[in-house]
């Protein structure tokens, strides 16, 4: 009888999973209480009375009640699944201590291990996930936006999970006091209301530098073009054949130079200053109004087309 209330003991306290580890575990711990060097501990188990019928009574009544417990708990958690401070039943200012010891009191009743409804390792796995979403501060913050936004009451509503992968992914990467306000109603719409001056101040701001480029840069450019005639630009008509005329000029230049300093090398003289040549040469060969000259050539070309070929008939 002593050993079927050690049984009973040891089977209330730990409880293993399976028949068989059960039986060699009761075989290891009489085989260690039989030696000499056993334990007090061991020894004072076997030297119990034996249990009486309402003390066995008792034992699966408390098992039972336990059991009850796991299941209850485990539909409690399926139904509340969403709700992660229902879940741990804490509020929502709870501390990260505050999480970890619910946890843990909940690990100990819906451990597959040790509930037996088939449906503890969905409720473990919930449980889990709760823990870690309220222990990791950028987490926490993310859901809180994410129980602000979402009726976590409703079983058809998304997931946190479903909402990170949608919307709440950039959530995470945002300040936690920034998350905390936009999980609140009233500063939610608040920031909403700034973001949107912002964005209309952006937009007015835009359209206005881009009214005085065109309105009065393009303004002073037409004017400049129209006074200078196009001169000023070396790409596109007067200008083009003005920049032609003017790099001609510094080509000539250039070959003075050089005529020049390969006559003082024939001399055996020092060549002459690049900077001292060129202004002389400036002076020596003023540059003409290249406008004036181009016209000039161009009426001189248009009389010459005009007038009859010599010998004509």
């Amino acid at each position: 009888m002593a050993e079927r209330t050690v049984i009973y003991d040891i089977h209330d306290f730990c409880p293993p999973p399976t028949a068989t580890s059960r039986v060699r575990a009761c075989y290891g711990f009489f085989a260690r209480a039989d030696r000499p060097g056993a334990t007090s501990r061991a020894a004072d188990i076997v030297a119990r009375p034996a249990m009486s019928t309402s003390d066995l009574s008792d034992v699966e009544t408390a098992r039972e009640a336990r059991a009850e417990s796991g299941r209850a708990a485990c539909a409690r958690v399926l139904a509340t699944q969403r709700d992660y401070y229902r879940v741990l039943e804490l509020p929502r200012a709870a501390s990260a201590a505050d999480v970890k010891k619910a946890y843990r009191n909940l690990a100990r009743v819906l451990h597959p291990d040790k509930c037996d409804d088939p449906r503890a390792t969905d409720a473990m796995a919930i449980v889990t996930s709760a823990h870690s979403t309220l222990t990791t501060p950028a987490l926490r913050a993310a859901y809180d936006l994410y129980a602000a936004r979402v009726d976590v009451g409703d079983a058809n509503a998304d997931s946190f999970g479903e909402w990170q992968s949608k919307e709440g992914a950039a959530a995470v990467h945002l300040p936690p006091w920034l998350i905390k306000a936009m999980a609140t109603p009233v500063l939610a719409q608040l920031i909403g209301f700034l973001a949107l001056v912002l964005l209309l101040a952006a937009a007015a701001l835009a359209l206005a530098l881009a009214l005085a480029y065109f309105v009065v840069h393009m303004a002073f450019w037409f004017a400049c073009c129209f006074g200078c005639c196009g001169s000023c630009w070396p790409r596109y008509g007067m200008g083009a054949r003005v920049h032609a005329k003017r790099q001609a000029r510094f080509t000539e230049m250039l070959k003075d130079y050089e005529r020049a300093a390969m006559e003082a090398s024939a001399r055996g003289d020092e060549g002459p200053a690049p900077t001292v040549f060129f202004a002389q040469w400036n002076v020596d060969h003023p540059e003409p109004d290249w406008v004036e000259r181009i016209r000039e050539e161009d009426r001189a070309e248009a009389a010459a087309r005009a007038s009859p070929a010599y010998g004509a008939t």
